[in-house]
């Protein structure tokens, strides 16, 4: 028998195949990508060229590559897309986050952030362009511990004109709200404490909150805010050691609070001795002019945490918080020991994109497009028969009772990114309201959605009797 014939046996042939395949499969190499030559992947394997050959071959004739004259062997396209994951038998934070991150390809009422189209993709890139020519050495310094200082001087002026007042040395820089919030529960909290929060709350943080081991208490809502006498009794009762709070656009609901209402929680926290973190990740799709926390409280009594991922670019990681100044540097030094520095290339591309007046004005055009779309959202889910808590004014958000268990609904609204109201409570029980995004298109999938809602309240089957 010839040499190559004995250096191509079945066994090795096998091998190349599963090899290749396992990659395709893997998705290395991709619909499209040119493979290794014979020679290469020969050398690779420790096998005869010939061994690769018949590989190829074999592959070829599974409709999995093809040879190109004088080019070489390609992974082919796929002939139909491959199925979607099966939906969840439930749904879960961890589930809505993953397909959150995941939001160019799905869809639906239960996103987050504003569609890209609605945002400045082209300002984004030119301000990056523009730090590229700022010189290579600007980039090789690991940065400070409360981030970058021109931003945060920037930032001064920012929350200055919003009545609050503190120095860039009382300003830490963060990556994102979630960092923020992450490094206050940290400083001030111990696992079995108690931790007070609107009810129904961003599921982000309580999740983080049970992560840590911590008492979710949660406060009723309206659509004015929290259920002020029911705070002040749970505050009394269990001794929380936090507050998590919201003045404006507060999510899921869109409540903004009146300055009397933040007046008596103030109130409520310093009879108490509780430190609230205020969360004002939507500040700049807020009410214009609505009063926040740490404008009327102080920063001694509360921590102010923002972020710009909302308005300007959802991969634009920087947040920060503002603390009084001891409470600043523990929160610094929390964050140092606990992920070093944070990247000052956002931090630095954030300061570029807020500096001047671009910014201002686009996000004086997007309250008013959601001013207008939050109008529409709630005519229309009105006039299909759902309930809207209230009339927000402001945000992202409205909180919508559907009739029907919505952990259901989002298991049965294949292709639809939904976020039930399980997910928005501490004790994740069975709730029939969901929080819609008011940007979401009211298309012939958004139709559907409200026809299936519909077909699964109780008492539907009668009533198309």
């Amino acid at each position: 028998m010839p040499q190559s014939s004995r250096r191509q046996g079945p066994g090795l042939v096998d091998a190349c195949v599963a090899w290749v395949e396992a990659r395709i499969e893997g998705q290395v190499f991709r619909p499209g990508d040119r493979l290794p030559s014979i020679r290469a992947l020969a050398r690779t394997r420790g096998v005869s060229p010939f061994t690769v050959v018949a590989a190829y071959d074999r592959l070829a004739d599974r409709g999995l590559v093809e040879a190109r004259a004088g080019s070489g062997v390609y992974v082919r396209p796929r002939s139909a897309p491959q199925p979607a994951a099966p939906a969840p038998s439930n749904i879960d934070l961890a589930w809505l986050m993953r397909h959150m991150l995941d939001s160019g390809r799905v869809q639906g009422p239960g996103l987050g952030v504003l569609p890209p189209s609605w945002l400045d993709g082209a300002q984004v890139a030119d301000s990056l362009r523009a730090l590229g020519r700022e010189g290579a050495d600007r980039w090789l310094a690991a940065g400070g511990s409360h981030g970058f200082e021109p931003l945060r001087d920037l930032l001064q002026q920012r929350l200055a004109g919003m009545g609050v007042v503190a120095r860039p040395d009382q300003i830490v820089l963060t990556t994102g709200i979630t960092q923020a919030l992450d490094l206050v529960l940290r400083e001030l909290t111990r696992p079995g404490d108690a931790v007070l929060v609107p009810e129904p709350c961003w599921f982000g943080a309580l999740g983080m909150l049970a992560a840590r081991g911590l008492r979710i208490v949660g406060v009723p809502c309206g659509p004015d805010g929290p259920d002020l006498e029911r705070l002040e009794a749970l505050t009394a009762e269990v001794r929380p050691r936090l507050m998590i709070l919201t003045a404006t656009a507060h999510n899921p609901t869109g409540f903004t609070l009146d300055p009397e209402a933040i007046d008596r929680i103030l109130a409520v926290a310093r009879a108490h001795d509780v430190m609230i973190f205020e969360d004002d990740v939507y500040a700049d799709l807020g009410a214009p002019g609505a009063p926040r926390f740490a404008a009327r409280g102080g920063l001694d009594r509360v921590i102010y945490g923002g972020s710009f991922s909302k308005t300007l670019a959802s991969n634009l990681r920087v947040g920060f918080v503002a603390a009084a100044p001891d409470r600043a540097q523990a929160l610094a030094d929390a964050k140092i020991l606990g992920g070093f520095t944070t990247p000052e290339i956002n931090e630095r591309l954030l300061h570029r994109l807020l500096s001047g007046r671009t910014y201002s004005r686009r996000t004086a055009e997007l309250r008013a497009r959601l001013d207008a779309a939050r109008l529409a959202m709630q005519a229309r889910l009105e006039a299909e028969g759902f309930t809207v808590l209230g009339r927000p004014q402001a945000g992202l958000f409205l909180w919508v009772d559907m009739g029907c268990d919505t952990n259901q609904l989002a298991v049965a609204a294949h292709g639809q990114l939904i976020a039930p109201g399980a997910l928005f409570s501490p004790d994740g029980g069975v709730s029939p309201w969901m929080r819609i995004n008011v940007a979401t298109p009211q298309d012939q999938a958004f139709a559907a959605l409200m026809d299936l809602a519909r077909a699964r309240a109780p008492g539907a089957s009668d009533r198309s009797a």
